[in-house]
């Protein structure tokens, strides 16, 4: 796997658990210490950020989260859980 760094517009994101793997999305950018989705692949058309410290690793164009799906799923951030999050609230 690859550093984090590596990360562009476009790559498949994946979570995976050792017996389950799920696509979650593709990333749509990067904000700082964020993950951008794109809004069209999340089910509800709501823009999804995770953090980059989830990021396991980079294989080619995936991007790989050290996370379980439904650990990732509960855990990501809309954008107005984001701007709440910065603001320290």
């Amino acid at each position: 796997m690859t550093k984090k760094d590596h990360i562009k517009n476009g790559m498949l994101v994946q979570a995976g658990d050792g017996q389950e793997t799920v696509y979650l999305g593709r990333v749509a950018g990067l904000k700082k210490r964020f993950v951008k989705l794109r809004r069209r692949d999340a089910p509800d058309g709501e823009r999804r950020y995770f953090p980059r410290s989830w990021v396991d690793g980079v294989v080619g164009r995936q991007v790989h989260l050290s996370r379980a799906p439904s650990t990732a799923r509960t855990g990501w951030l809309t954008k107005a859980e984001l701007r709440v999050w910065r603001e320290g609230g």
